[in-house]
């Protein structure tokens, strides 16, 4: 996909996502593409890749269970004990498969990002580690104080990622929601590629 083309996706998804979300969810995601360009930025990857995969990771957050599950049915990984549980958090597996079918995108780097965004995966690039840590710290965020925001955005990619799945781990543990598989795997992974402080 060339320059001009990745503006004409990003411009569509944009408002498509104006049109399906929210106010608070669309200003949400824009908040989420800004930081995730920065980052991208920062570490070295595309900036324009990162602004869509922010743009696009909320979608499908709007829409009802029986759309998620069709659209979930076509990528072609089964549905976890904690997805058949709460199908909402299927928005980003589906917001992947409309992205590709309805938007042409065929990175594989933007829709692994998006497709993850909720749970983290141990086998995340750079992008989808970058689209996890702004999804969850973007400045709309409140349950982050200025200080561990601070903490986090000063951090390596590596740091970042790990500081955040640690925040979010010990959050669903106090709620006594059950952690996902893959977000024990990430953070098990990280644990052992995070520099020494």
């Amino acid at each position: 996909m060339n320059t001009d083309q990745f503006d004409e996706t990003i411009l569509k998804v944009d408002q498509y996502a104006k049109c399906v979300l929210s106010q608070s969810r669309y200003e949400h995601s824009v908040r989420v593409a800004i930081l995730s360009r920065e980052l991208c930025e920062r570490f070295g990857v595309d900036a324009q890749s990162g602004y869509l995969a922010g743009i696009a990771h909320d979608i499908c957050k709007s829409c009802k269970e029986r759309l998620l599950l069709s659209l979930v049915a076509r990528d072609g990984k089964s549905v976890n004990e904690i997805e058949t549980a709460k199908p909402s958090l299927l928005h980003g597996r589906a917001a992947a498969v409309l992205l590709e079918s309805e938007y042409g995108v065929h990175d594989e780097s933007v829709l692994e990002a998006v497709r993850n965004h909720t749970f983290g995966s141990p086998t995340l690039d750079k992008l989808g580690m970058i689209l996890f840590v702004a999804d969850k710290i973007e400045p709309g965020r409140e349950d982050y104080d200025p200080a561990s925001r601070q903490k986090i955005i000063e951090s390596d990619l590596d740091g970042m990622t790990r500081l955040v799945l640690d925040d979010n781990v010990r959050y669903l543990e106090l709620k006594g929601k059950q952690v996902s598989a893959a977000t024990l795997s990430m953070l098990e992974q990280l644990g052992g590629r995070v520099k020494e402080r």
